[in-house]
């Protein structure tokens, strides 16, 4: 063998041995990877699972579905946007009266959602012991402005119905202003008081009107207005409106009215991304 082929020959050796060590090195990267996607897929699944049970402890607060008793008909319905929302809504009957609230907390996903549930239990507290609907909002922000250093608010709506005389009372916090279907469909008066949480130490002004029979209440939150097509547009109060007179003029209960007014935002919307959550509330005075 001559010189040549010999010193070739260590120059392929070399190149093979190198290649080996690159090769098992890329091997053991790759393993690496694997385990690492491994356990990142694992601990993805473990975070839908907690995100999923949370959402279903989140809805069980809220009485979703349709309830008749006596003087009245209520239907609320909560679709989040994400795993878990910042909508929330309440209601329950005591002493005569129906006691109901609709809120919307600024900014979505778990942070919103820990402040709902916040927010939510303290004006489950509140409504034990009183009944005004602007001392209900203020107790509430007394409690929710001390200490928001992160300034999170929500808008609210509280209302108290005497089911024997159909007199409202009720308080808003800057929530959009629900419509009321009986001659015609119309949006309730409502004061501009701010929002809850921004701001501790102020009054909110307490409204009234006397529902007559059959009157009903349509409260939501913006996720029904804003919800978006395809191109980019609002669904926006006048279709909203459109919706409901359509309802009016057949008579629906509750739990009609909730399902085609979701079916009409869900024509408008196709299949878009749904970008906030959609929360409604009817109230039948029967």
């Amino acid at each position: 063998m001559s010189y040549l082929s010999l010193f070739l020959n260590i120059i392929l050796g070399i190149g093979l041995l190198v290649l080996g060590y690159q090769l098992y090195q890329t091997t053991r990267k790759l393993k690496d990877l694997l385990k690492n996607f491994r356990q990142v897929n694992a601990e993805k699944k473990r975070m839908d699972s907690e995100l999923q049970l949370a959402s279903q402890i989140q809805l069980s607060m809220m009485p979703i579905g349709h309830q008749i008793q006596d003087h009245v008909e209520v239907c609320g319905s909560l679709v989040p946007a994400r795993e878990m929302g910042g909508d929330l809504f309440d209601y329950y009957v005591r002493d005569e009266k129906l006691y109901f609230c609709i809120g919307d907390v600024c900014g979505k996903g778990a942070p919103a959602a820990l402040f709902m549930a916040y927010a939510h239990s303290h004006i489950v507290g509140i409504v034990r012991n009183e009944s005004n609907p602007a001392r209900i909002v203020k107790a509430l922000n007394e409690v929710a402005s001390y200490d928001n250093v992160s300034c999170t608010f929500l808008t609210l709506l509280v209302g108290v119905l005497d089911l024997p005389t159909g007199r409202l009372q009720y308080c808003n916090a800057a929530h959009t202003p629900p419509f009321i279907l009986g001659d015609d469909v119309k949006e309730l008066a409502c004061d501009p008081n701010q929002p809850v949480g921004p701001l501790g130490g102020v009054e909110f002004s307490l409204q009234e009107i006397t529902l007559i029979p059959g009157s009903t209440l349509f409260l939501y939150t913006d996720g029904l207005t804003e919800a978006k097509n395809a191109q980019g547009q609002e669904c926006g109060c006048e279709r909203t409106k459109n919706a409901l007179i359509d309802c009016r003029e057949r008579q629906l209960n509750p739990k009609d009215i909730v399902n085609t007014v979701t079916e009409a935002v869900h024509q408008f919307t196709k299949n878009a991304e749904q970008s906030d959550d959609l929360t409604m509330l009817v109230v039948r005075y029967t």
